[in-house]
């Protein structure tokens, strides 16, 4: 596949953002369990999201990799 430098450019800005989005879910919060006595049980957010995150980054990557043409 040939991409065009511009397109390179944009993926470098969508895997920058999917990057931060990562740093940003990749944390532990706690969520209230609520029965008799009253106790939490650690979450992470990234947990639900995580295969989106690696398909999203795998093609990204793929892309990244093709030849780069040049701008005509």
């Amino acid at each position: 596949m040939r991409i065009s430098n511009e397109v390179n450019v944009e993926l470098k800005n969508i895997r920058a953002g999917l990057d931060d989005m990562y740093n940003k879910l990749n944390i532990t919060l706690y969520t209230k369990n609520v029965g008799a006595k009253v106790s939490y049980s650690e979450t992470n957010p990234f947990d639900s999201v995580q295969e989106n995150f690696e398909y999203i980054s795998t093609k990204i990557r793929e892309l990244q990799n093709s030849e780069i043409i040049g701008d005509e």
